[in-house]
């Protein structure tokens, strides 16, 4: 039977872009936090409640919530991207070499789809708190949100490791 996901080298090439984005995410973040004077990014904090939001966005000024909108989210989009089309590919490239069938063949790749999408929905509601809402459904959706794509994107980490450890301890037996 012939493969059809990545082989290790294109494996490869797409970590090296996900690490490439999370420095450059990190670099973006690193400049709303000197911009806000130690705010630094809510979305990097698990589980943030809606009075840490509310509290935070106070102390964001207008430059520092304006690069947090426009400069950070334009680098995280693509940094969602990045991680969600590596760990898709290598979950499904691990379930292709352990001869996984079944739902969970169908359904462990879309964990990364899903991390991808609330990303993607936190980052929609932290956009349209930054330019001035201080909607409590919003800050709640939020949270929701950032549980959500830790869970799937820390679980997607987890599948991705284990499997490649498995994989290698299978190869070397």
């Amino acid at each position: 039977m012939q493969r059809k996901t990545h082989g290790l080298l294109g494996l490869g090439i797409l970590l090296a872009i996900f690490l490439c984005m999370m420095a450059l995410m990190r670099l973006t973040a690193a400049q709303v936090e000197l911009l806000s004077g130690g705010q630094g990014i809510i979305d990097l904090t698990f589980a943030v409640t809606p009075s840490r939001i509310s509290a935070a966005l106070s102390r964001y000024g207008r430059t520092a919530a304006a690069f947090y909108q426009w400069g950070f989210y334009a680098v995280d989009m693509f940094y969602a991207l990045a991680y969600g089309t590596f760990y898709r590919c290598a979950i499904k490239s691990i379930a292709e070499r352990c001869d996984m069938r079944g739902a969970a063949a169908e359904i462990l790749p879309m964990l990364p789809v899903a991390a991808v999408t609330a990303d993607l929905l936190e980052n929609t509601m932290m956009f349209f708190l930054l330019a001035g809402s201080r909607s409590g459904v919003l800050m709640w959706a939020f949270t929701v949100f950032n549980v959500i794509k830790f869970a799937a994107v820390y679980s997607s980490l987890a599948i991705v490791v284990g499997g490649a450890v498995w994989l290698l301890k299978k190869r070397l037996s």
